[in-house]
């Protein structure tokens, strides 16, 4: 059912039953009265983050944030290494980290868009003073060859 999480249970007779497990609140009231028409509520996005840390473990976790701190670490690294490029600022991060550009955002956003990948986003969009300036974010999700290939297009920006 859409925007409802179903549940399988047992009847107090014994017979099978169903049960809506997990749903937004604004489906049970009039629609008139209803604040906002979102299918699916935050309890939906704790239960995913519960059962992918269960699933990782104490162990896992610190795995995850390990990969994620080393790999944006690299990327900055050899993104900084490029020239016209730098990072912004020099204050400690996790996997996000602004870079200073050589030319606009929108403009390197939309070369790496035809190599493939999802651009970094503008925050001169919304803090003026920022303006050529990119937030990176790399997760363990990103790999050594992709982050790679993402200098690779980024160099190319910096000679066109």
């Amino acid at each position: 059912m859409a925007g409802r999480l179903v549940g399988e249970t047992v009847d107090s007779r014994g017979q099978r039953a169903y049960v809506l497990t997990l749903t937004a609140r604004e489906q049970h009231i009039k629609r008139e009265r209803a604040t906002s028409n979102i299918c699916t509520n935050q309890g939906l996005l704790a239960l995913a983050a519960a059962v992918y840390l269960s699933l990782l473990g104490p162990g896992g976790l610190r795995q995850v944030a390990e990969l994620c701190y080393s790999k944006a670490h690299y990327a900055a690294e050899k993104i900084a290494s490029l020239p016209g490029y730098s990072l912004c600022f020099d204050a400690p991060y996790f996997h996000e980290f602004s870079v200073c550009c050589p030319r606009l955002v929108a403009e390197i956003n939309a070369h790496l868009l035809e190599h493939g990948f999802l651009g970094g986003y503008d925050l001169g969009q919304d803090y003026p003073a920022f303006k050529n300036h990119m937030l990176l974010a790399v997760t363990e999700m990103n790999t050594r060859d992709e982050i790679d290939a993402l200098v690779d297009v980024l160099a190319e920006v910096s000679h066109a």
